[in-house]
């Protein structure tokens, strides 16, 4: 009955070999403990990134991430959109503490290296309120 089953759906729900060696780019080894490897992708390194939030900062966009490799640790760039009235420098240099403290919290990674860009600088312009007809 097994081999029926193994005949009609092949290797499907067999452990495979070429299934751990063979890994996406966009994965990378977080850590290796007897039980296992464990992977993270570098999607949710740039979600964390996106969520981040901190009080001038208006938008994070373009986030890439790319995975660390032997030689080199993770990599993180994006474009910055800040509030008026804030310094770009120390909001910039707030944004990387943040992200650093999130990404240790969450996955446990203590060294990124981070290529921010302030593309944008937003106004607050007033809001105008609108006459009301009767």
């Amino acid at each position: 009955m097994l081999n029926k089953i193994k005949k009609l759906f092949g290797n499907t729900f067999g452990r495979s070999t070429t299934f751990r060696t063979a890994r996406p780019s966009d994965e990378f080894t977080l850590r290796e403990t007897d039980f296992g490897i464990i992977y993270a992708e570098t999607e949710i390194v740039r979600r964390i990134v996106e969520k981040t939030s901190l009080e001038g900062v208006h938008e994070i966009k373009n986030v890439i991430v790319e995975a660390p490799s032997a030689n080199t640790s993770l990599q993180i760039k994006f474009d910055l959109v800040i509030t008026q009235n804030y310094s770009a420098p120390v909001l910039g240099a707030n944004l990387r503490d943040a992200i650093k403290v999130e990404l240790d919290k969450h996955l446990g990674i203590k060294d990124a290296l981070f290529d921010i860009r302030v593309t944008q600088i937003n106004q607050n312009l007033p809001e105008i309120k609108k006459r009301r007809v009767r």
